[in-house]
């Protein structure tokens, strides 16, 4: 390939790129203000400066959108948090690593909110539940070496591997539910005792 065409390819790549940035910074801002259901992507392509046009160059609809926010913002926090307990040499800490990191999330409430209103969203479309799906299944397959066998060491047989897929499954969905329950109630679940709480959790279920 000549020199000035691999120029103007790297060129085209890096303006793509530049533009899916700013778009996906722009449907972070308003998916967070307005929920899923209510964004309408006018305001995301005005947002980011851009017309709505551009967003469908990109994206084929408001749901692939979202699941390429979703897609980019869990992967970067999955794989920063996978540095972090690589990194730890000794591995009976990792759990413990793992376990802050979970508690972590319940700062970012506005997020986990928005993320059930698509589950349930999803729930009721067959074609939206299988693009959550292969969404999820993308991102733990691209994450490098096997998860759970990181966090906890060596090989497992498949039972003990399942029951701990099962308990990590649980603890996300009990994230989610204090998220939403913490909107409702926030004198009795404020953050700094959800805390707290989602560590004992964590203690009760992961090693139970």
């Amino acid at each position: 390939m000549p020199k000035s065409v691999q120029k103007e390819n790297n060129k085209h790549q890096a303006r793509t790129q530049e533009t899916q940035a700013r778009i996906l910074d722009a449907a972070e801002a308003i998916f967070s203000e307005q929920g899923f259901e209510k964004t309408q992507l006018e305001e995301v392509a005005a947002r980011a400066g851009y017309t709505r046009g551009a967003i469908y160059a990109h994206y084929a609809s408001k749901e692939d959108l979202f699941l390429a926010l979703m897609e980019h913002r869990v992967l970067t926090k999955f794989t920063a948090m996978r540095q972090v307990i690589a990194a730890e040499p000794d591995v009976s800490q990792r759990p413990r690593l793992f376990k802050h990191w979970i508690a972590a999330q319940i700062t970012d409430a506005s997020w986990g909110t928005l993320m059930l209103e698509f589950k349930l969203y999803a729930m009721r479309r067959p074609r939206s539940r299988e693009k959550l799906q292969r969404t999820y299944d993308l991102m733990f397959k691209s994450s490098g070496d096997d998860f759970i066998e990181l966090l906890f060491g060596g090989h497992m047989d498949k039972a003990t591997r399942t029951a701990v897929e099962r308990r990590l499954a649980i603890m996300g969905a009990i994230l989610s539910a204090v998220i939403l329950e913490s909107h409702f109630r926030p004198k009795l679940l404020p953050k700094q005792h959800l805390q707290v709480l989602l560590s004992e959790l964590y203690e009760a279920l992961i090693h139970a």
